[in-house]
């Protein structure tokens, strides 16, 4: 069964003053999510990825269309449930790493213990427990999307949106993220996820949906 139906999506931009008419970055663009499923989203930078994980988590106001999480739109409670890594960084950069992550857990509901538990559990998991007292800012590119991967994971999710995620890794981090995404696939969560590396999605991916245009 679909955990999320996108229908119809439609998102026109208004790029410049000289453009005569704006940009369509999606025109009418419906797909489907299931329950333990990897769903790879796939495309040439400007054909819409971004711009419809955005119109999932209602960052943006759509101009046509609508998202549905389990048959009912999207709103602040089903977005609880959401894990999102956006491609752009997204965090305090002065803030230290462990006190980030449990900053967040604060945000999305959890205990203080609950948070710090779940911080820790992570850091290891993802080799970034001896980097817990540094500022993020000191962190490597590859480090630092290790640290918003486990941003994504905190709250165990229901549904994974990923842009990008396996972007600035190397193969031991790659081959890590890989083996955590099927884990919680296997538990029952849905992945929608963006890459530009075939062979990554290849092997990680049980869906893929091309869009071009705003299009699939």
């Amino acid at each position: 069964m679909a955990v999320i139906e996108i229908e119809n999506l439609t998102k026109d931009f208004a790029v410049g003053f000289w453009r005569k008419r704006p940009v369509r970055a999606l025109d009418a663009l419906s797909l489907e999510v299931r329950a333990g499923e990897i769903f790879g989203f796939l495309g040439p930078n400007g054909a819409g990825k971004t711009t419809t994980m955005r119109a999932i988590m209602r960052l943006i106001t759509l101009d046509a269309g609508e998202v549905s999480w389990n048959g009912a739109p999207v709103d602040v409670d089903a977005r609880r449930g959401f894990g999102y890594m956006p491609a752009e960084r997204g965090m305090y950069q002065r803030m230290r790493v462990r006190d980030h992550l449990v900053y967040y857990g604060r945000l999305s509901g959890l205990s203080e213990p609950d948070a710090g538990a779940r911080a820790d559990e992570w850091l290891e998991r993802l080799g970034l427990t001896d980097r817990a007292a540094d500022a993020v800012k000191s962190l490597s590119s590859g480090n630092q999307q290790r640290v918003q991967l486990a941003l994504a994971l905190l709250t165990r999710p229901d549904m994974l949106i990923l842009d990008e995620p396996f972007s600035g890794l190397d193969p031991i981090a790659t081959d890590t993220l890989s083996e955590i995404l099927r884990e919680q696939v296997a538990g029952g969560a849905a992945l929608l996820l963006s890459s530009h590396q075939l062979d990554l999605v290849a092997g990680v991916c049980t869906a893929v949906v091309i869009v071009d245009h705003g299009r699939v």
